[in-house]
């Protein structure tokens, strides 16, 4: 459990290693969220955003299991074995990983040179002119 009270907005390696930790324990999202001082919606979106499918020697059907939360296989018995049906987990360094790059993706924006700029504001005045 976290030790200070500050909250945080996103959310940190740390956080998704414990949510990983919770998973593999078969805590409750409200669990899991007391523990790390985020809301259960949070830890639920987190799991749905960064679930990764691993592919098994069988036909790939979904498990009847993932249709209910956590909808992962992170707490599962037979997780290591080959159940038949194709596995997913959340994984705490991938969605760490998949975080870091959206975040330098969202940052970066369109890039502009000036000619691209002064076309997009040329249209933008004759579309306010028309109007």
């Amino acid at each position: 459990m976290r030790s200070t009270l500050t909250k945080q907005k996103h959310l940190t390696l740390s956080d998704r290693n414990d949510i990983q930790l919770g998973l593999e324990r078969g805590e409750t999202f409200k669990t899991i969220g007391q523990s790390i001082l985020k809301d259960p919606t949070t830890v639920s979106k987190e799991v749905k955003r960064n679930r990764q499918g691993r592919e098994s020697t069988c036909d790939n059907l979904p498990c009847t299991l993932l249709d209910k939360a956590p909808s992962v296989c992170n707490d599962c018995p037979k997780r290591r074995q080959n159940c038949g049906f194709k596995k997913i987990f959340c994984l705490a360094k991938q969605a760490q990983k998949q975080y870091e790059q959206t975040l330098v993706e969202d940052r970066e924006g369109t890039p502009l040179n000036s000619k691209t700029f002064w076309d997009s504001e040329k249209d933008t005045y004759l579309s306010l002119l028309l109007t």
